[in-house]
């Protein structure tokens, strides 16, 4: 009984820690591809300025083309100020717990399935006869 109980004991310790680790792998998923969207907005800048080089040489020969290039400007300037200003990382907070819960929820799970790889799992009561529950230990 005492080994029954110092099992679950570990096996809830480890799936905490477990649930702990999948979602720091989680956040630092997302905290790199929020670096990779900075480095992406580093490189926009110089497609802009090609593309502003672009809409006045074309603008001369192809009208239609110089609307195309002031729209595709305008789309990645309206970007980099989104991206770059920080207002786009700011959550509502029911779709930010919605996330954290979608998170833990799926750290929980991956948790518990390891935990259930590494730990034999704990004997249920029913199992035991009621005659042979004695014990020293009690």
């Amino acid at each position: 009984r005492v080994l029954s109980n110092e099992l679950a004991e570990i096996r809830k310790v480890t799936k905490m820690l477990g649930n702990a680790r999948m979602s720091l792998e989680q956040v630092q998923l997302r905290l790199t591809t929020i670096h990779d969207l900075g480095d992406a907005m580093v490189a926009i800048g110089p497609a802009m300025s090609t593309m502003k080089g672009l809409k006045s040489s074309l603008g001369r020969f192809m009208p239609e083309a110089d609307s195309e290039l002031n729209t595709m400007t305008q789309t990645l300037n309206g970007l980099m100020m989104d991206s770059l200003a920080g207002d786009s990382f700011n959550m509502e907070s029911d779709v930010s717990s919605e996330e954290t819960e979608k998170i833990l929820q799926e750290a929980s799970a991956v948790a518990e399935q390891q935990i259930g790889d590494k730990f034999p799992s704990v004997p249920s009561s029913t199992g035991l006869s009621s005659g042979t529950s004695t014990s020293t230990f009690e």
